[in-house]
């Protein structure tokens, strides 16, 4: 089993950005996750991923007014699904993937294979399936993002 699920974010924005939207390889070490979810919202797909460890939100911190003191909460990584190779600025596009339809394709179950291939090196690569019903005529779906926070609510 590999010790890290590398996910290659693809996007058209070659430079560090706000939100996690520039292309680069995300390597999360596969101890650290606890959780693995998708949301699906107006079209959009998107997978939460939660990691082991935790959070505090005490005194300070930038959500410290909005939560009670001295609060602890997780941390989460959330990535964006797209169905274009250089991802998109506004997910709500064109580049959302049609309606997924085979549940083996759904974005959180690519991560799942990653966490359980033998690829017999450090890292598995975490590849997208298709949209649509899965057939050689459907898009190809990438990473187009992947944003790290903290949740007070986990």
């Amino acid at each position: 089993m590999a010790k890290f699920v590398k996910f290659k974010i693809a996007n058209n924005n070659a430079t560090l950005a706000a939100g996690g939207d520039y292309s680069r390889d995300v390597l999360v070490n596969v101890d650290d996750i606890e959780n693995v979810g998708d949301v699906v919202a107006a079209g959009n797909y998107s997978v939460v991923v939660t990691l082991k460890g935790i959070v505090g939100l005490g005194v300070g911190h930038a959500d410290a007014a909005a939560v009670p003191a001295d609060t602890i909460g997780g941390r989460i990584l959330t990535l964006q699904v797209s169905k274009s190779p250089i991802g998109a600025a506004t997910p709500a596009n064109a580049d959302e993937p049609v309606a997924i339809t085979v549940p083996a394709n759904m974005p959180s179950q690519s991560i799942i294979k990653a966490l359980t291939a033998n690829p017999g090196g450090v890292a598995a690569s975490c590849q997208l399936g298709k949209d649509g019903a899965g057939l050689p005529s459907s898009n190809q779906m990438y990473w187009s993002s992947a944003v790290f926070s903290s949740d007070s609510t986990l």
